[in-house]
């Protein structure tokens, strides 16, 4: 079961590493970073509700938290990318 969490865990560090890394290498098109923040967001609370799920833990108030954390993850890239 240890195993297991460290493989859901390197997975979310893949993601947020891609992620970054993608963002960084799309400079300074803003509009493809746009996107890749919101496809790396997207990759977070999936990643959250399939770890939890696994976990025999997810909850309504799981998923709320994890909907909330992306969306204010867009949001605020909306706000920093915006012309």
């Amino acid at each position: 079961m240890k195993n297991a969490h460290i493989i859901h865990y390197i997975v979310l560090l893949l993601i947020l590493a891609g992620g970054i890394g993608a963002f960084y290498y799309a400079a300074p098109n803003t509009d493809t970073q746009f996107i890749i923040g919101v496809v790396t967001s997207v990759a977070y609370v999936l990643w959250g509700f399939i770890h939890h799920a696994m976990n025999r833990d997810l909850h309504q108030k799981i998923v709320v938290e994890y909907v909330l954390i992306g969306a204010i993850a867009i949001v605020l890239l909306a706000t920093v990318l915006k012309h």
